[in-house]
């Protein structure tokens, strides 16, 4: 019985902590993916503001241009 015990405990323990470990890397990693998409999605946001900013800004220029050119 003590050989069994002896045995089995360590075999058990080993196996819940794979399973411990497995399940907080599971979800570490969907809190990670998670964050990505959100800085993603910030990225994002932030360059088509700063790409419609420019545009104006060249539509400006290119109307001051065409003003410039007229007189």
């Amino acid at each position: 019985m003590q050989l069994c015990v002896a045995i089995g405990v360590p075999i058990v323990f080993n196996g819940i902590m794979f399973t411990v470990l497995a399940v907080t890397s599971t979800f570490r990693m969907a809190a990670l993916e998670a964050r990505m998409a959100a800085l993603e999605n910030t990225m994002t946001t932030r360059f088509d503001l700063i790409m419609g900013r420019l545009m104006d800004l060249d539509t400006r220029l290119t109307r001051l241009e065409e003003r410039t050119h007229r007189s």
